[in-house]
């Protein structure tokens, strides 16, 4: 297991501590917090979720994915003030505010930027999303049978069975990623850990389908996006914002949103 739990995303200043919540190592082609950070006008330390190395999240519950965190935070003894969590971020940002909740005087204030339940809809859109990052190395023929091999994993299983679904596709960008990685001159142990990285991505989901975070969610702001599946469901605000899914970690009108809430300006004017 990879021993730190968190990365910084920017250090210090004045303004307390935020923990965001995503998983970024599939080679995705969406924005991600880097993204947004440097957008962000309030201040204080800013913190990101590190996932366990590869294959550690195999014997690893949803409960685990959370105390793991927990522990990386109560060990360097701080106090969080707001937790954020992006996508299916969303549905371990939940439990994380909450289990910190236990041991701070004031509960972090949780965020969701665009929350999602785990689905395997959302698998495969990032599975053939992840073809975007190989073009430049692999041949339009092998990106072309990428995607083909993607639809005949989707014809053989549906959208049902996340445990045969998700080795199936995390075995194709496995061999899409050796050939890539030998003609860009990686050694064996790098392209096995970069192959690794979208079965850590269906660990993940899986250790979040474990979770019921949709009571915890009637306590937070969420900031939902125009594709968001999950209007309509109780939060304690929501703010409806016409950005797309996957830009929305770089878009000025959700960093705006979010550093509101991060200073307690939205809190208050709510």
């Amino acid at each position: 297991m990879k021993k730190n739990s968190w990365q910084i995303l920017r250090k210090g200043g004045q303004g307390g501590l935020t923990l965001t919540v995503d998983f970024t190592s599939t080679g995705r082609t969406q924005a991600c917090f880097r993204d947004l950070v440097p957008l962000l006008t309030a201040p204080g330390e800013i913190w990101e979720t590190v996932a366990p190395a590869s294959g550690a999240e195999d014997t690893m519950s949803g409960g685990d994915y959370v105390e793991r965190w927990v522990k990386g935070v109560r060990k360097r003894e701080r106090t969080v003030d707001t937790v954020i969590g992006y996508c299916a971020g969303a549905v371990f940002a939940a439990p994380l505010a909450a289990r910190l909740a236990e041991h701070q005087e004031v509960a972090p204030n949780l965020v969701l930027l665009d929350p999602e339940l785990p689905n395997i809809v959302g698998l495969y859109r990032d599975f053939h999303a992840a073809a975007d990052a190989l073009k430049t190395i692999l041949s339009p023929d092998e990106i072309t049978k990428f995607h083909a091999d993607g639809q005949d994993v989707q014809q053989r299983y549906g959208f049902e069975d996340l445990s045969l679904i998700g080795p199936a596709l995390a075995g194709i960008f496995r061999d899409a990623i050796d050939v890539a990685g030998q003609r860009l001159g990686l050694d064996e142990d790098i392209r096995g850990e970069l192959g690794g990285s979208f079965a850590s991505f269906v660990g993940y989901l899986r250790a979040a389908t474990e979770l019921d975070p949709v009571p915890l969610w009637a306590d937070a702001t969420a900031i939902t996006s125009a594709h968001s599946t999950r209007r309509g469901t109780v939060f304690a605000r929501e703010i409806s914002l016409d950005v797309d899914h996957d830009q929305m970690l770089r878009h000025p009108d959700v960093a705006a949103a979010v550093s509101e809430l991060m200073t307690g300006a939205l809190r208050m004017a709510g």
